[in-house]
């Protein structure tokens, strides 16, 4: 009868199948593409964006360097003379940036207070009258008694918006000596325009309020954001747990982009620093990547069929060959299996009825009931190797029950030589198959081939571990035991082998010999 794989029908649903598993995996790997596609894009704009971002951050903490190194020089000030005595020093040190030219300083005393505002032009520098916008913010600064020390704020002149941040400080004689910088926006935007002119990233800083600091377009700065910037809401937050982004269209790129939010804390100032990146598009490349794959398994799946369709040709053939010879190997497997049981069973009946009936002998004289018993089992014994198991297996408790009656023909002979046998085995178990005489092969194998005597006695056990049947014996072994004991668990490995089982095993375990009987089914 041919085999349903080889019809025509089959063949078709086959190919079916491959096409079917094929398409699968082309959309699932074209699904993953285009998800890895749009990770990398995002990946590559947190680089572009991290990269901004530091430059940003580097830029403001330069502009506004010259402050905080000025004030390494205040503990030689304790009162106005010293001031003046160290004015140009604080003037050269505080507009120290090249891009920042402009500067200021009050000093307050009890009496009178004197304002002076600093211009750089070249590597000079000249004392201006102090300006409007910058009196009206150090008088209302020197008008707090706070502790802040640095400060700033936003002020709108006709020009643009200017950024004020001063550092207030109080003398040893209680003199008040504020200084700081005056800081032009517009003027700082055209000089962060040419700070990393090739980065793929473009920043603008909002104020607390939604103003523009900073912004690509100069003449937006100054002017409210027609939105309202709120990092903490409605985004995706990046490993710092204080930046952010999300996906917008940017205006001024008319183009799709990922925005960055990130705090930008200077002097008090509580601005946010957003960062637009542009998408990276790799779709074109992806989708020429998929177009290939495609092309690809489509190829291979027609290669396949063909070769399915030569196989089918060729299997016709040769089936019908491989399950005769099958079928003869399975016979010969369990025809030696069976060979080998016979002749166990042959090895048991002289060998082992001579010793018997020797200890027999012994005891009818020395103990008449004893001996009675020793005949009752092994009559049983015999009964029992002398029973017809045409499949060659026996149920865990027959087994138990048999290597119960050998073993006390065994102990009448050796006495305390030989300890009980040891018995640990599930209920569970009882009902599952081992080979037959499987357990009275082990016991004879263990009492053959290690030294029994009163000082070094044998253990034998016989215990359930998982789905195994295990016999164990402490090692002891002999030295004239010619006969290896191997055509015992050749006929065990037969037996399994013929039942598809090929975890039989066996072996030392430190000084223990250990055997593992798999457990049959009963459908085996």
């Amino acid at each position: 009868m041919k085999s349903p794989i080889f019809s025509s029908r089959y063949f078709i649903v086959i190919g079916l199948f491959i096409l079917l598993c094929f398409t699968a995996i082309g959309i699932f790997i074209s699904l993953k593409f285009s998800k890895r596609a749009e990770q990398i894009s995002i990946e590559l704009a947190t680089k572009s964006y991290q990269l901004k971002s530091n430059i940003m951050h580097n830029e403001f903490k330069d502009l506004i360097k010259g402050i905080s190194n000025s004030e390494a020089i205040l503990p030689q000030i304790n009162n106005k003379d010293d001031f003046r005595n160290h004015e140009g020093t604080l003037e050269a040190i505080l507009l120290n940036h090249s891009k920042v030219d402009k500067g200021w300083y009050a000093i307050a005393g009890k009496n009178d207070t004197v304002y002076r505002a600093i211009q750089k032009i070249g590597n000079t520098y000249h004392h201006t009258p102090i300006l409007k916008h910058q009196k009206n913010w150090i008088q209302s600064q020197l008008a707090l008694k706070d502790t802040i020390v640095n400060r700033g704020k936003l002020v709108s002149v006709a020009d643009t918006m200017h950024w004020l941040v001063g550092s207030k400080h109080q003398l040893a004689d209680s003199t008040i000596l504020m200084f700081g910088l005056d800081i032009n926006l517009k003027q700082l935007q055209y000089y962060l325009r040419d700070v990393d002119a090739y980065g793929m990233a473009y920043p603008f800083i909002v104020d607390e309020d939604g103003y523009y600091v900073t912004n690509p377009e100069e003449k937006l700065i100054g002017t409210k954001i027609p939105s309202p910037v709120n990092p903490l809401s409605g985004k995706i937050f990046l490993r710092d747990s204080l930046s952010s982004y999300e996906m917008v269209f940017s205006s001024y790129l008319e183009l799709p982009v990922i925005r960055y939010y990130t705090p930008l804390n200077i002097s008090g100032m509580r601005w946010t620093m957003v960062i637009d990146t542009l998408v990276l598009s790799v779709d074109e490349d992806v989708k020429a990547i998929e177009k290939y794959l495609m092309f690809m398994f489509a190829t291979t799946a027609l290669v396949i069929l063909l070769l399915i369709a030569w196989a089918q040709a060729k299997w016709q053939k040769e089936f019908a060959e491989k399950q005769a010879l099958s079928l003869v190997a399975e016979r010969q497997q369990k025809d030696n299996a069976l060979l080998q049981l016979n002749t166990l069973k042959e090895k048991v009946n002289p060998h082992f009825l001579f010793n018997s009936l020797s200890s027999l002998n012994a005891l009818i004289e020395k103990d008449p009931e004893l001996a009675q018993s020793f005949v009752v089992k092994l009559s049983r014994v015999y009964r029992y190797v002398l029973e017809s198991y045409p499949n060659g297996l026996a149920t865990v408790a027959e087994e138990l029950r048999f290597a119960n009656e050998y073993f006390f023909l065994l102990r009448i002979r050796f006495g305390d030589a030989l300890e009980p046998l040891d018995i640990q085995v599930s209920e569970a178990h009882l009902q599952a198959f081992i080979p037959f005489m499987s357990l009275q092969t082990l016991i004879e194998n263990a009492v053959k081939h290690n030294v029994l005597s009163k000082m070094m006695p044998l253990k034998i056990s016989i215990k359930s571990e998982d789905d195994y049947i295990v016999t164990s014996n402490n090692l002891q072994l002999r030295n004239d035991v010619k006969d290896s004991g191997k055509q015992g668990l050749s006929y065990l490995q037969s037996t399994y082998a013929y039942f598809g089982s090929k975890q039989f095993s066996y072996g030392e375990e430190g000084d223990v010999y250990k055997v593992y009987l798999p457990l049959l089914k009963a459908t085996e």
